[in-house]
C-alpha cells in the first residue's frame, strides 16, 4: 500500500452491488447505493451504518438542496428521494421502450446539473446513453451508443468531463462547457489493463483522476496528462467506485461488489465490504443539484 495511504476501516455490509459513494459535508455523512438489494446506505463517523429500502435498484444520486433528499438515477428514470420518509418527486422516466436497459453512473456537475447513464442487461447492449437532467426535469441524451455508463466526473474548473463505457476498457475526456452543459472532442484518456475495468470515478483537489477498476482489486490515480501515477491495492476483487470525504476531505471512501463472484469469492467478507482510508490528499466537495421538487 503506497505510504501516504492508510487503511482504518471496513464495513462488511455484504454489498451486492455497492456504487454511488458519496459525501454530504454539510451533516459529515457519507451516503452510496447497494444496487441489486434496491437499498440506499449511510455512514457516519460517529453514527455507524443505517440503510433505506428504496423504490426501485438505485443506480446513482446526487446532494440536492435540502440535506437527506437525494436527485436520483433509479433504474427506469430520475426523481427526488427522501429515503428516512420514503417520500418520491418523479420527474422523468428514461428508455421507457427498452426493457433491457436501466440507469446507472450519475453525478451532479460543477454547475449543479444532474447526469446519469445506462447500464445494458443481457441483450441491451449499445442501446443506453449519457443523459443530462434539465432544468424542466426533462433529460436529453447527450452520448448515445452506450453500454455500461461509469466514471463521470469533471475537472476541478468543470471545463473537462470524464465518462467511460466500461466494457471498452477506456475512460474517455472532453471539453466541457460550463455555461451550456454541452461537451466537445470526446477522445480517449486513458485505457485499463486487461480484466480491468472502469468504474466509479472521483477527481482530486489537483485534478487528478481516480478510478474503481472491476476485477482487478485496484485503484487507481492518474495525472491530468493521463499518466499513472498511484495504484492502491484493495483486499476485495470488485472495487466499484471512489469517492473522498471526511472532515478534511481527506478520506478515501471504496465501495465493492460480491455480485457474480464463485460462491467461495463472494463469501469472503471484504468482498462487498466498503474500505475507508486516510490519505494525504485531499478531495472537492460534492457539487448539488440547482433542481427543486415542484
Amino acid at each position: 500500500m503506497p505510504a501516504d495511504i492508510h487503511l482504518i476501516e471496513r464495513l462488511e455490509v455484504e454489498n451486492i452491488l455497492g456504487e454511488g459513494v458519496i459525501w454530504d459535508e454539510r451533516v459529515q455523512s457519507l451516503y452510496w447505493t447497494d444496487v441489486e438489494a434496491k437499498r440506499l446506505y449511510s455512514w457516519g463517523f460517529y453514527s455507524g451504518v443505517r440503510y433505506y429500502d428504496c423504490p426501485e435498484r438505485l443506480g446513482s444520486f446526487g446532494l440536492s438542496q435540502q440535506p437527506e433528499q437525494f436527485i436520483c438515477a433509479f433504474e427506469s428514470g430520475f426523481a427526488f428521494f427522501t429515503p428516512q420518509s420514503g417520500a418520491i418527486t418523479w420527474l422523468s422516466k428514461v428508455e421507457k421502450d427498452l426493457v433491457h436497459t436501466r440507469l446507472n453512473d450519475g453525478r451532479v456537475d460543477r454547475q449543479g446539473r444532474f447526469w446519469a447513464g445506462s447500464y445494458a442487461e443481457s441483450k441491451g447492449q449499445g442501446l443506453g446513453g449519457l443523459y443530462r437532467l434539465e432544468e424542466n426535469g426533462q433529460s436529453t441524451k447527450i452520448i448515445h451508443d452506450v453500454s455500461i455508463a461509469n466514471s463521470l466526473c469533471w475537472s476541478p474548473n468543470g471545463q473537462t468531463m470524464y465518462f467511460s463505457d466500461t466494457a471498452t476498457r477506456i475512460i474517455q475526456r472532453a471539453d466541457f462547457d460550463p455555461t451550456t452543459g454541452s461537451i466537445e472532442n470526446l477522445r480517449p484518456f486513458i485505457k485499463t489493463a486487461e480484466k480491468a475495468f472502469p468504474d466509479g470515478s472521483c477527481v482530486d483537489s489537483e485534478g487528478y483522476l481516480w478510478n474503481a477498476q472491476w476485477g482487478s482489486s485496484t485503484v487507481k490515480r492518474y495525472n491530468p496528462e493521463g499518466k499513472e501515477v498511484l495504484c492502491l491495492e484493495v483486499s476485495c476483487k470488485q472495487p466499484s467506485c471512489v469517492s473522498f470525504g471526511g472532515p478534511k476531505m481527506q478520506h478515501l471512501f471504496v465501495t465493492s461488489a460480491r455480485k457474480d463472484l464463485e460462491p467461495q469469492l463472494a463469501s469472503q467478507p471484504a468482498n462487498g465490504s466498503l474500505f475507508i482510508y486516510q490519505t494525504s490528499f485531499y478531495g472537492i466537495p460534492e457539487s448539488i443539484c440547482g433542481l427543486k421538487p415542484n
